[in-house]
């Protein structure tokens, strides 16, 4: 009886992973699952590059089976506000969470000839990016992902920028 519930469990839940690592009907590996930040580096025209959220950033990518997709970028060891009432806290130290948090919500879709991804946010953390696309292009070998954005402007200043995620 142990060794049928182990197996009927196992049946169960072998569809759902084998999603995480097939490619999709196009023949491009697929992006769905769960994603850990690695690095999130941003380059100049005259090739400077810059840790935008630090050394050792947080962050998740979520791409999920049903085209919608979430992720959080933030940089560790922020300092404190003081408070747990996020209303109340000190304009420096909100102003440094703004400038290193990022998150965004929506749906996504896959031009595996182009090796793009479109991001179509329904939500973000930055007011003027709601109702706004944003492509990245994208390599997937193993378990690491790398995104990679066209030139945007980073405290006025276009970057281009390289995201590398682990898959989870």
């Amino acid at each position: 009886m142990r060794l049928r519930t182990i197996v009927l469990l196992a049946a169960s839940v072998l569809p759902w992973t084998s999603t995480l690592t097939r490619a999709d009907s196009n023949g491009a590996p697929s992006l769905v699952g769960s994603w850990h930040l690695v690095s999130y580096k941003a380059r100049t025209a005259d090739g400077m590059m810059t840790d935008l959220y630090g050394s050792t950033p947080l962050g998740q990518l979520i791409y999920g089976a049903a085209g919608h997709m979430s992720v959080h970028l933030l940089k560790p060891d922020l300092p404190k506000c003081g408070t747990l009432d996020r209303r109340k806290c000190p304009d420096r130290e909100a102003r440094a969470a703004f400038d290193n948090y990022l998150g965004y919500w929506g749906r996504y879709q896959v031009n595996a000839g182009a090796r793009a991804v479109t991001h179509y946010l329904d939500g973000a953390s930055v007011p003027d990016w709601v109702g706004t696309s944003q492509e990245r292009f994208f390599k997937l070998e193993g378990t690491r992902l790398t995104l990679t954005t066209s030139p945007m402007k980073i405290g006025g200043i276009d970057t281009i920028q390289t995201i590398v995620w682990e898959r989870q």
